[in-house]
């Protein structure tokens, strides 16, 4: 009785690609699926660029919009997310969207700032009752914070596909 042997045949003989090239070729087909879905280009410096506008962090950490040709600042922006479809939204014309994403912006950063101060006046409170409206406080601004910017994932998510 033979006893057969279990050889795997090379990934030549078998038509099979080494798991490396297979990598490299699903990188290069999800970047061109990502630049259909999201015509951006991420600059090394961390910037992006949306057509005719660029999108980077200014000195006070906040996201400016400039206009790439004239270099001027059109708009700042609290999040990332919001400076870019600011960016669409300014491009297409659509003013109204635009001062949505704004106003969003604006709401999310002024209750994620609140949050912050009532987290650490809550520390250092001494009365009870001085703690329980600070905590009151901080998880309704951290609730709503959590909102704006889960409302602004969803904008971005519309805004792009």
């Amino acid at each position: 009785m033979k006893k057969h042997s279990h050889k795997t045949k090379s990934n030549q003989q078998t038509g099979l690609k080494p798991k490396a090239k297979v990598i490299q070729e699903l990188v290069t087909a999800f970047e061109q699926d990502l630049k259909k879905t999201l015509p951006i280009s991420i600059q090394p410096d961390g910037s992006v660029v949306y057509k005719d506008y660029y999108i980077k962090e200014v000195a006070n950490g906040n996201w400016g919009l400039f206009n790439l040709a004239t270099k001027n600042l059109i708009e700042e922006f609290y999040l990332k997310t919001s400076a870019l479809m600011g960016a669409k939204y300014y491009n297409e014309v659509k003013l109204e969207k635009y001062f949505s994403v704004k106003h969003l912006d604006n709401r999310y950063w002024a209750n994620y700032t609140d949050s912050l101060i009532y987290g650490k006046n809550m520390k250092s409170a001494k009365d009870f009752n001085r703690y329980q409206i600070l905590l009151n406080r901080y998880e309704h601004s951290t609730f709503l914070s959590s909102h704006y910017k889960e409302e602004i994932s969803k904008m971005f998510r519309w805004c792009f596909v």
